[in-house]
């Protein structure tokens, strides 16, 4: 069995490579300023795999680095 925990969200550090705000990114993706200012801040732990989709595509990345992961193998 493996458990999977979503660990810091790694969004800042996208953005600033890319150049973009979070301000940028919201009207980008259409996703409201508040709710990715949830994920970046913790507040929101987890988007759907649509939202998510829509972030990597935006920053040309993967869901994968939309976060920091923590497997561990039980």
């Amino acid at each position: 069995m493996i458990e999977i925990t979503i660990g810091r969200c790694l969004i800042p550090n996208l953005l600033k490579r890319k150049g973009m705000t979070q301000a940028d990114l919201a009207v980008i993706t259409g996703i409201s300023p508040t709710q990715i200012n949830g994920y970046i801040s913790g507040e929101r732990q987890s988007m759907t795999l649509r939202t998510a989709k829509k972030i990597a595509c935006t920053l040309n990345c993967s869901i994968d680095d939309l976060y920091e992961w923590q497997i561990r193998k039980l």
